[in-house]
């Protein structure tokens, strides 16, 4: 009865751990704007057109991406078709990807620094405040993470088994490249070269075995830049190419800003306990394994600061050095130091949470009244309904939270292991307790299916002018709904324009156009008007 848990936590319960972060918010709702919409729209393309090749958003070649992770998608929705709706079985592909992106960190931890700190290298990863939401879309990041995870596994796996290591560093370029294209394969393909003058245990003849191997393995991009070559789209592959490369630019001092207050948060807690693994280790020589992750560092930083238009989702290969840099500091914290971040994540998902189940009791009942009308006004409309499993749910993740805390032994893990169950409880309550009111404010079902309803019979193409990708995306996923955009060089021959503004904005379109519709989603600035042109 008065057993304590012990930490780190064993592998069954390392595992239900990880099962808590991963499952939650895969099923259960429509596709979000942004990434999480074009992904799903991607599939689709996939699974209703044939568009398997070329990724394709709302008929349209989508060139930022590349398409192993909606090939996986694709087959995971039509796996689970059954079951679940095709949004939701093409998410299950991210949480597969996921599962192997922490299978891959571990063994990397493993090989280069042992098992107890292998533990807290994943457990860092699942803290990370910028992969929470992401890991749950369909986005290609992801399965680009799997990839260079497993081309850090490699790399790691290099100086013990180089042959395998190869065709794994090999495997994981392909998969990383057929995901995000050339910015996803420079740092580890960069350090897989140079690895020989970084640390002495890949100075051995055997290891050009590993690059041999990687290099022939890479030969399935050029099959398939030939099947594109070759495909119906003459020049997509040139298209690709050139789309991939142009990624690249000098970095501009506001980018620069952006970068530093955006990874401050996004890599949280990693940046802090890789800082603490430099500083423990500075007065003697670093492990082989420790400059090898520095070396991983500084290289996916540098593909980082020269890419084009800053984005947070850029920061997700970074958190894969750095988690390992982390790991194998954990084992040698201060007491002091784990208990201040215990402690921290402890309060603040205690707290966070507590505001969650107040949230959703006050929905429910009206109780406290301004906490309800507060909910009822940042989403008007939403009609909240009870659900006894959404509840037994919520109590589970909370009651084994409380669990952990208030059963696990002292050890310098508990630091990273509060911190990431405190993120996989916070994120369990969202999507639970308030998911249904989440959704309501993120989907655009209700949008699209009234924008259908409202264009013209016997409409042949529909023109659109300011009309973002996740919008596009999301009409054509729910309503069928394809539009030409103008902006893309579409010529203006439809007899029907659909135009997304903000609202007070002007349209600007000119006369001799009727107003058919208006639409928007509850509380969005953001409103569309489709009009008809006059004869």
């Amino acid at each position: 009865m008065n057993a304590r848990i012990a930490l780190p936590l064993a592998p069954a319960l390392f595992a239900l751990l990880v099962l808590a972060y991963l499952l939650p918010g895969l099923v259960g709702h429509d596709p979000w704007k942004t990434e999480d919409a074009i992904g799903i729209g991607i599939v689709h393309q996939m699974l209703q057109h044939g568009n398997w090749i070329v990724p394709h958003l709302a008929g349209e070649p989508f060139l930022e991406d590349g398409p192993f992770h909606y090939w996986l998608a694709a087959l995971t929705a039509n796996l689970f078709g059954p079951l679940l709706e095709p949004h939701d079985g093409a998410r299950v592909a991210s949480g597969v990807l996921m599962a192997a992106t922490l299978a891959f960190v571990h063994l990397s931890a493993r090989e280069l620094y042992g098992r107890t700190g292998a533990i807290g290298a994943v457990l860092t990863l699942l803290g990370c405040l910028g992969l929470l939401a992401h890991a749950h879309e369909v986005l290609a990041e992801i399965s680009m993470l799997a990839g260079q995870a497993l081309a850090w596994y490699g790399i790691a796996l290099a100086p013990r088994k180089p042959r395998r290591a190869g065709w794994l560093l090999g495997a994981g370029l392909v998969i990383a490249a057929l995901s995000k294209g050339i910015p996803a394969v420079i740092a580890p393909a960069a350090v897989a070269l140079f690895a020989p003058f970084v640390a002495h245990p890949w100075r051995r003849r055997e290891y050009a075995l590993t690059l041999l191997a990687a290099f022939l393995t890479l030969g399935v991009v050029v099959g398939w830049l030939l099947a594109l070559a070759e495909g119906r789209a003459p020049g997509i592959a040139t298209a690709w190419w050139r789309a991939s490369t142009a990624q690249f630019a000098m970095p501009a001092m506001d980018a620069l800003g952006y970068w530093a207050q955006t990874l401050a948060w996004a890599t949280w807690p990693a940046w802090a306990l890789a800082l603490w693994t430099l500083w423990e280790g500075r007065r003697r020589d670093s492990e082989p394994g420790t400059r090898m992750l520095i070396a991983a560092f500084v290289a996916s930083l540098a593909t980082l600061l020269v890419l084009v238009d800053p984005r947070e989702v850029y920061t997700l290969p970074l958190l894969l050095p750095l988690a390992l840099l982390a790991g194998a500091g954990v084992p040698s914290l201060r007491r002091g130091a784990a208990n201040a971040l215990a402690w921290f994540g402890v309060m603040s998902a205690g707290f966070l949470g507590a505001l969650m189940w107040l949230g959703w009791f006050a929905m429910m009942t009206g109780v406290p009244p301004r906490i309800a009308e507060r909910f009822s006004k940042l989403e008007p409309g939403h009609l909240p309904q009870f659900s006894w499993t959404v509840l037994v749910l919520a109590l589970a993740v909370t009651l084994a939270w409380l669990w952990l805390i208030l059963r696990s032994e002292r050890s310098v893990f508990r630091g990273v292991t509060f911190w990431a169950a405190g993120i996989t409880l916070l994120w369990g309550l969202a999507m639970t307790l308030i998911l249904s009111w989440i959704d309501y404010g993120k989907s655009y079902r209700t949008v699209a299916q009234a924008l259908k309803k409202n264009i013209p019979a016997g409409t042949r193409c529909i023109e659109s002018r300011g009309l973002g990708e996740s919008q596009r995306a999301v009409f054509d996923y729910h309503a069928e709904v394809v539009t030409q955009g103008l902006e893309r060089g579409a010529d203006a021959r439809c007899s029907v324009l659909l135009v997304q503004a903000r609202e007070g904005e002007s349209d600007n379109i000119g006369p001799g156009w009727k107003l058919l519709w208006e639409g928007r989603r509850p509380r969005d600035r953001e409103r569309f008007r489709l009009y008809q042109r006059q004869p």
